[in-house]
């Protein structure tokens, strides 16, 4: 098995996999609204995106839209807000770092009685955002953001992840990693389990006649109590793996998210050759994972 291995910073965690990191989905939540890197050289692009974003307006607006372009508020460090109106407010805030990186979050049906609050939340999120070589370890207690990190307060915040890593080491193994702080935690991972394999649902009985349970229990996982379920199904002649770790999460408390780790060989490609394959592979990603 290919050794490369390269460490990642999702959110709140790290994670190392033997990948080279080509062809990753991510996404990241703040306050429920996802903030996206656009561009390395972002005094270059602002302009240009901000006009863009005027025009996309006014052009809608002029085909009957109500939503109409307002004005754009400049942020400290040279970012901007680019403000529509309609019903309520919309604003489209383009955050740019001390190092030139510019990032979007877009945040939709502002009351008017809420634009100040909502101005000033931009404001505060702009002074927290900068610049993170990838490869470099955010701050403790950061949130990472691609090639970028946020000092956000402790329990402050709404904040997710959603992240989908294809294997480039192994052909056909897909991993998944998504963090969410929550307001009351779900039934855990085992007690799910339990309850689908007690026949609550039958549709399933059949795909769990062909499944084998490879390993299930409790894992401390960089200190916190996780819950794992290893699944193996055959299926048309290849065994299917389907690994699932998860942490309930602590409600309101942004260093100790709901997690879960997943990996999958439903995509094509050779998968793994034996179950001791998939469990060295699994554990040596399982063990990678940290707390920032």
């Amino acid at each position: 098995m290919p050794e490369q291995k390269k460490t990642f910073y999702f959110g709140r965690y790290s994670i190392t996999a033997p990948t080279k990191g080509n062809d990753i989905w991510s996404s990241y939540e703040v306050v429920k609204n996802r903030i996206e890197l656009i561009s390395t050289n972002g005094r270059r692009d602002l302009p240009k995106s901000t006009a863009e974003e005027i025009a996309t307006i006014t052009r809608k607006h002029n085909a009957g839209y109500t939503e109409a372009y307002e004005r754009t508020l400049p942020l400290d460090g040279g970012g901007e807000i680019v403000i529509s109106k309609n019903h309520k407010y919309n604003f489209y805030i383009y955050y740019l770092t001390p190092k030139n990186t510019l990032y979007r979050q877009k945040v939709e049906f502002i009351p008017f009685s809420a634009f100040e609050k909502a101005l000033a939340r931009a404001k505060e999120l702009n002074s927290l955002i900068h610049y993170r070589n990838p490869a470099d370890r955010p701050p403790n207690d950061a949130f990472a953001l691609e090639a970028g990190y946020m000092n956000l307060p402790i329990d402050k915040f709404d904040e997710k992840i959603s992240i989908g890593l294809p294997v480039s080491s192994i052909p056909g193994i897909h991993l998944t990693f998504d963090t969410q702080v929550i307001g009351k935690p779900e039934p855990g991972l085992l007690s799910r389990y339990a309850e689908r394999s007690g026949g609550v649902l039958p549709l399933l009985k059949n795909v769990l006649t062909h499944s084998r349970v490879i390993r299930k229990g409790k894992r401390n996982v960089a200190g916190l109590m996780f819950e794992e379920l290893l699944m193996k199904t055959s299926a048309d002649g290849k065994n299917v793996y389907a690994f699932r770790l998860e942490f309930p999460g602590t409600p309101e408390l942004s260093l100790e998210p709901y997690t879960v780790l997943e990996l999958s060989t439903v995509d094509g490609g050779p998968g793994f050759e034996n179950d001791e394959q998939a469990l060295q592979f699994w554990d040596q990603v399982v063990e990678s994972l940290q707390r920032i």
